[in-house]
């Protein structure tokens, strides 16, 4: 079993009425102890993926799996529990600290 399934991902925002495609129909199989590099130049969705795939934000669309789970259906409490026990960010800005 792998470490995270991504299968069909998409992420949509909205501006003034128009609908803006950031990912659109991402796959890719990360198996466990596996380590990668997301690369790309700059507005080509590399955040708004990381923010998916680190369940900062919901996907449009697709699944988001974590050995096996799909926690694109998880509520909020067992979302922020999942986050809280499995996933870890290093922020490049540190806006949520003071100083």
């Amino acid at each position: 079993m792998a470490f995270c399934e991504i299968r069909n991902l998409h992420k949509s925002y909205f501006l003034d009425g128009k609908r803006i495609d950031v990912l659109r129909g991402v796959d890719l199989t990360i198996g466990a102890g596996e380590m990668l590099s997301l690369t790309g130049a700059s507005g080509v969705g590399k955040s708004t993926f990381l923010h998916v795939v680190g369940t900062l934000d919901a996907p449009t669309a697709g699944t988001l799996e974590f050995e096996g789970r799909d926690v694109t259906r998880l509520d909020d409490a067992a979302l922020a529990e999942f986050r809280n026990r499995t996933i870890g960010f290093v922020f490049q800005f540190h806006y949520l600290l003071p100083e």
